[in-house]
């Protein structure tokens, strides 16, 4: 097995990360597959030495005055720049003013700056996005901020130019219609950013998105066409591969030799060039020396969940191909799509990603082709035609074709069950699923049922978990807001869904929507696509602005609201889109048994203060008293009879005017939770509330810890 460059790197890798279990499976695979040869023996020393050379992780402590910006991407006011400053790669973050126009124009230019460093944070939800990894997988220094901006000169170099030379296309490209500039960019340039959030989330849900970024498929369709055109043009097919040839370096280099782009060029010009050479080699053997370089260069990209998939994936197809030789078309293709959708659902658990479609096989065969058959060349054609007078014809073919394409993507989510939701695997159930399905693999190039054990082992893994899963409740980091959710007889509950607050005077294509992106992804890791019960407490932004978002993808059985909530507008507004869903609506107040182990405490008739409205909670769960107090000022809390409780979640996220000192001595609870956004304006939680509680009592705070879960064991933050 062709396969020994791509282990010996990732075995050095391993050591160097103390990944003993990956290292010693690799060690063994690495010498199963070896074969000595002295050209081998060469290639393996360049790439120990190039790990060696590049694999030193600098810390340069020098300040930082002038940065080479690479890259940008704007959302509303807000633009982030992918910049080099004393050789190592940073992201620094500005906000534009209504009068600035300069945004992209940065691009390929070396500013002068005055920086203040931000925290990088870990992933402080479960299914959430792990930051600090994502720093470190792209080995970037730090992430900061822009005070001020001094003056900007052309950045030397010949990168430089090509940067400016393709911003300059981009600015081209962009005065096309939205859809289409944004398909034409990703697709020929490799840019997603005027990927909007509904777009986005319409290909992730279906596990389509990577067929809108430049893959070996894309790259391999651009060869057949252009080798197509000059045979039209009579060039030999020597005159061909060398025209391809020098065509391929160029193009990488205009699409900035991003990751994807470089292991697709370099493949498809070591395989172009042994045939220009009229000499064979195993493409195996080329993919497993490209992703060994990408590794000896970038050690972390191991962690890339797109080196990851790509590059599994492609070792995969080409190792099964007995398997889909023995099934007739098009049966085979979606055979392929199928075990692709499995492998895809493996690697997306380690980055608690567990949200999957059924239909993804089907739709990435349909909109797939659609998209590599139709869009892409069309996309290239209209790229490429923007520097020259012609007509309006492929302009109007790519916008029918980017119409068609939206169309199938609106359509498919009307389908029954558009996605299931499968649970976060332990890691020995992790490791015996990947068993199981290997097994699947060695015995389908024998028996039809070895194509059933992967689909097996993940549901049978999903339900394991699903049955194991104890009495808990969770208080969300949802930043200045609140959101918690409550599991217990196999029924979940979801009090409030955060919300967010933005000044931004101009559009945000992915405004943050604490309901779709945190609320709905940490259900998703629980395997619940459906869930008992919704619980806004009231209609302030920060409880109730995530609803729409986590409707979208999650559906509730009961959405409950307080009895004396305010009669505004925006109650009005948000009443109609939930209707319009079809989810049934109750209205609740003091006394209500919601569930016998959760009591509606408050409030018991109609308060002036819209706070004092709030929608107080009793809960039993995991053996544990536990009161929710919502936004309910100090003055609403004197009229509560409750008794000693276990848990109690500060009002109002920490302020002054609630969780006042006579509450805390009636209730008297072990541990408070506060649930505040970090560095907000409202300075929560306020020094008199921390004096208040104590120092006798645990305090767990979402701003410094992240998710908090709570169970009979007691709490447990997500920041450790």
């Amino acid at each position: 097995m062709p396969l020994f460059p791509l282990f010996f790197m990732i075995v050095l890798i391993a050591i160097k990360e103390s990944l003993w279990l990956v290292g010693v499976i690799c060690l063994v695979l690495t010498i199963k597959s070896w074969s000595f040869t002295s050209t081998r023996l060469v290639l393996m020393s360049l790439l120990v030495v190039v790990f060696i050379v590049y694999g030193q992780d600098f810390d340069d402590a020098t300040p930082i005055q002038t940065i080479d910006i690479l890259d940008a991407k704007q959302n509303g006011d807000r633009i982030r720049y992918l910049a080099t400053a004393n050789q190592q790669e940073l992201i620094v973050s500005a906000t534009l003013d209504e009068h600035q126009d300069l945004d992209y124009e940065r691009i390929g230019r070396r500013c002068q700056v005055e920086l203040t460093e931000k925290m990088v944070l870990p992933r402080v939800n479960r299914g959430g996005f792990d930051e600090a990894r994502w720093m470190r997988t792209e080995r970037l220094a730090g992430k900061f901020e822009v005070k001020e901006w001094g003056s900007c000169t052309d950045t030397p170099g010949f990168d430089a130019q090509g940067r400016r030379m393709r911003q300059a296309w981009m600015d081209r490209i962009e005065r096309l219609p939205a859809k289409q500039a944004l398909y034409i960019e990703a697709l020929v340039l490799g840019e997603d950013r005027l990927m909007d959030q509904l777009t986005l989330d319409r290909f992730k849900k279906f596990g389509l998105l990577h067929a809108i970024v430049i893959s070996g498929s894309h790259i391999a369709f651009l060869i057949f066409t252009i080798l197509w055109i000059l045979k039209k043009c009579r060039l030999t097919r020597e005159r061909r591969a060398e025209f391809v040839l020098v065509l391929l370096p160029l193009y990488g280099w205009l699409t900035e030799w991003s990751a994807p782009v470089t292991r697709a060029v370099c493949v498809a010009f070591i395989l172009l060039l042994y045939q220009r050479l009229g000499r064979r080699t195993d493409p195996l053997l080329v993919v497993a020396y490209v992703a060994a370089a990408q590794l000896a260069y970038s050690y972390t990209s191991l962690y890339d969940i797109g080196f990851q998939l790509t590059v599994g994936l492609t070792i995969f197809l080409l190792l099964s191909r007995k398997i889909w030789q023995k099934v007739k078309r098009p049966w085979n293709w979606l055979l392929i799509s199928v075990w692709a959708q499995i492998l895809t659902s493996l690697v997306l658990q380690m980055a608690e990603q567990t949200e999957v479609s059924p239909w993804s096989p089907l739709l990435n065969l349909v909109i797939g082709a659609w998209i590599e058959w139709i869009i892409l060349p069309l996309s290239f054609l209209v790229g490429l035609l923007l520097f020259f007078p012609v007509t309006d014809t492929f302009m109007t073919l790519h916008e029918r074709a980017v119409g068609v394409l939206d169309l199938a993507l609106a359509q498919a989510e009307q389908l029954p069950v558009p996605t299931v939701a499968v649970h976060l695997l332990s890691l020995p159930l992790f490791l015996l699923v990947i068993v199981v399905v290997l097994i699947g693999w060695y015995v389908a190039e024998q028996k039809w049922w070895g194509h059933l054990l992967p689909v097996c082992a993940l549901l049978l893994g999903s339900v394991s978990m699903d049955l194991r899963t104890e009495e808990q409740v969770t208080f969300l980091d949802v930043g200045q807001g609140d959101s918690t959710v409550i599991e217990k007889d196999g029924e979940t509950f979801v009090i409030d869904t955060g919300g967010a607050f933005t000044l931004s005077q101009r559009p945000t294509l992915r405004p943050f929507d604490p309901g779709s992106q945190i609320v709905a992804p940490f259900l998703h890791t629980r395997a619940e696509t459906v869930i008992d019960g919704l619980i806004l407490t009231h209609a302030d932004n920060d409880h109730i602005g995530g609803v729409i978002g986590l409707l979208k993808k999650i559906r509730v059985d009961t959405i409950y609201f307080g009895r004396y909530d305010n009669q505004d507008e925006k109650r009005h507004r948000l009443l109609e889109q939930i209707e319009a869903t079809g989810t049934k609506v109750e209205f609740v107040k003091a006394g209500r048994e919601i569930r016998p182990w959760l009591t509606v405490v408050a409030p018991d008739e109609s308060e002036a203060e819209e706070n004092d409205r709030s929608i107080v909670l009793l809960a039993d769960v995991a053996g544990k008293r536990v009161l929710l107090t919502g936004d309910a000022s100090n003055e609403q809390e004197e009229g509560w009879n409750l008794g000693p409780i276990d848990i109690l979640k500060a009002g109002h996220h920490g302020s002054k005017t609630s969780t006042g000192l006579d509450l805390l001595q009636q209730t008297n609870p072990e541990t408070v939770i506060i649930s505040a956004g970090r560095n907000n304006r409202y300075g929560h939680p306020h020094e008199e509330v921390l004096d208040r509680i104590g120092n006798q009592r645990t305090i767990w705070r979402t701003d410094r810890d992240g998710m908090i879960t709570c169970s009979s064991a007691g709490c447990e933050a997500m920041i450790k």
